[in-house]
């Protein structure tokens, strides 16, 4: 089986080539547990393995030929 490309290379809108940067972001399960800590209320904690696939790396491009700013997560499968 062939290995995935580092980072996303193609606008998923258009498909134009683009070269998407690397961004930093809070995942999205770790925001709603803040949300509910600040609410008073405790959320069950998810499995390692579970915040290790939704974590993630994550890319921003702006496409040249379509003009729309792409935000993508790349979630790995474990091995």
């Amino acid at each position: 089986m062939a290995s995935a490309p580092p980072q996303p290379q193609f606008c998923a809108w258009c498909g134009s080539p683009l070269a998407y940067e690397r961004h930093e972001h809070e995942p999205r399960f770790a925001t709603l547990a803040d949300q509910a800590r600040a609410g008073g209320e405790e959320p069950p904690p998810l499995p390692e393995r579970v915040e290790e696939l939704l974590r993630g790396d994550c890319y921003v491009g702006a496409c040249p030929g379509c003009r729309i700013l792409s935000h993508v997560i790349s979630h790995h499968a474990a091995d």
